[in-house]
């Protein structure tokens, strides 16, 4: 009977020994497989930093020839100049003060109807540079530009300008700033809409 039993007990041995062959070889390979995957990933991550470092090198290199553009055209002598020509204008006409309404005469007197008209507010600062500005045309009255030593002065005398419509004569006469044409066309934008709004205002009324 012993030899049966032992015939029996081989080929199980030997199955078992084959399947636990073919576990480890199973192992064997998927462990393979995944440092496939593994390399695969590594790949595809030195790839993407490859582009990545293309894309931002490109970025930076388009960037930095943007600004050396942009500078190059900006230092331009051309360039400089105009930026240093709109400084001093914008400096020389922060000591102007422009005067609206002052009737024109032949062989006028510009600095003593300055002088009058600063003394109705009781101001009396140095004037200089009296002079009528634009072109003269029938029927149009130039506006009158004249300079003051400072821009405090300037600020005093126009913060004073609104007693003029108290004043009988001057009721028409009023001083502002001497502007850019550009501000000039901005305020004058500024007060359309002004007054576009309050006149919507007033042809519909809020239900209060």
């Amino acid at each position: 009977n012993a030899i049966p039993l032992l015939q029996i007990t081989v080929p199980k041995a030997d199955r078992c020994e084959k399947l636990e062959q073919e576990k480890i070889n199973d192992q064997l390979t998927i462990i393979k497989l995944q440092d496939e995957v593994l390399k695969k990933k590594d790949e595809e991550v030195e790839v993407m930093k490859q582009v990545m470092k293309q894309t931002v090198k490109s970025e930076i290199t388009s960037y930095a020839s943007a600004v050396t553009k942009s500078c190059a055209t900006a230092l331009a002598p051309s360039n400089i100049g105009k930026a240093v020509k709109t400084i001093v204008d914008r400096d020389e006409r922060k000591r102007n003060v422009i005067i609206y309404g002052v009737p024109e005469t032949s062989e006028e007197k510009l600095p003593d109807k300055v002088e009058d008209i600063l003394l109705e507010i009781e101001e009396k600062p140095i004037v200089k540079d009296c002079c009528r500005i634009g072109t003269k045309k029938a029927g149009a009255v130039r506006p009158i530009k004249f300079t003051l030593n400072s821009t405090d002065i300037v600020h005093q005398v126009l913060r004073r300008s609104y007693i003029l419509r108290k004043k009988e004569g001057y009721e028409s006469v009023y001083l502002c700033p001497d502007r850019t044409k550009e501000e000039r066309a901005a305020l004058k934008l500024s007060r359309e809409r002004k007054k576009s709004a309050v006149a919507e205002k007033a042809q519909y009324p809020s239900d209060t």
